[in-house]
Formats: C-alpha cells, sequence, structure tokens
C-alpha cells in the first residue's frame, strides 16, 4: 500500500486512507445541504442566523472528527484486514446518507404541493426515513 505522508525524521506515516471518492461526496453532499437549507429559508422569508452556520459547523467538525478517527484506527489495526476498509467505507456512506436525507427534507419543505414533490421528492423522503421513523415510534411507545 502506498504511503500517504511520512515523515523523514520519525517513523510515523499514513498508509492507510479513507476512499477520497467517498469524501468527495460527503463535502458535495453537506454544501448540497447547506445551499438547499438557505434557500428554503429564503422561500419561507425565515432569517438565516449565525446559529444555523454553527449548526452546520459543528456537524462539519463532527464529521471530520469521526473520519479522522476512522483513519487513526485503520492505521491502528491491520491494514489489509477487509472488516476495516467496510467500517470506514460504512461510514462515509452513512453521512452521505445523512446529507442525502437532510437535502431531500429541504426540497420537500420548499414546495410539497408540486407534482414532482409529491410524486418523486415526498417517496423518495419516506423511503428514506422510514425505518428511522419506525425505531423513533418503537423507542417512544416503551
Amino acid at each position: 500500500m502506498k504511503t500517504l505522508f511520512a515523515a523523514e525524521w520519525t517513523s510515523f506515516s499514513i498508509s492507510y486512507h479513507p476512499s477520497y471518492n467517498l469524501l468527495v461526496w460527503v463535502f458535495i453532499a453537506m454544501v448540497l445541504d447547506l445551499l438547499t437549507g438557505l434557500i428554503n429559508a429564503y422561500l419561507h422569508h425565515t432569517a438565516r442566523r449565525s446559529a444555523g452556520l454553527r449548526k452546520t459547523l459543528r456537524k462539519f467538525t463532527q464529521y471530520a472528527g469521526s473520519i479522522l478517527v476512522s483513519v487513526i484506527l485503520m492505521n491502528t489495526f491491520q491494514q489489509d484486514h477487509p472488516v476495516v476498509r467496510y467500517l470506514n467505507d460504512g461510514l462515509l456512506v452513512m453521512l452521505i446518507y445523512i446529507e442525502t436525507t437532510s437535502v431531500f427534507e429541504n426540497l420537500y419543505a420548499m414546495d410539497s404541493t408540486s407534482m414532482f414533490a409529491r410524486y418523486f421528492i415526498g417517496p423518495v423522503l419516506r423511503l428514506l426515513t422510514l425505518s428511522i421513523r419506525k425505531m423513533q415510534s418503537k423507542s417512544m411507545d416503551n
């Protein structure tokens, strides 16, 4: 495996890293979520406050921290083990799923009465959130 980073004066190196393709898609999904959220706020004449941008910054920090921890774990454990690769890629796919769901929520909130929203965005949003809502309702019943 190719070493990404190595310092000559130390034995420290990062030889295992997450999928760059998935990292790019996480970033694109985050930017798309931010843009659709801002457009949604503009369309509904909702004031865009610094609290919303701080929320985005917190989310980015949580995502970056999680990804960095996964890189640390990947470089600590056996690097060629397929489970380590699946766990890291799974984390990135989960972040993409979260952001994609948020984008669809923003799109649906913009105009839920249009034909496109009723026949495409709404069903996709229900499909994306179906299992989460079922788990939430079961935990509220207990």
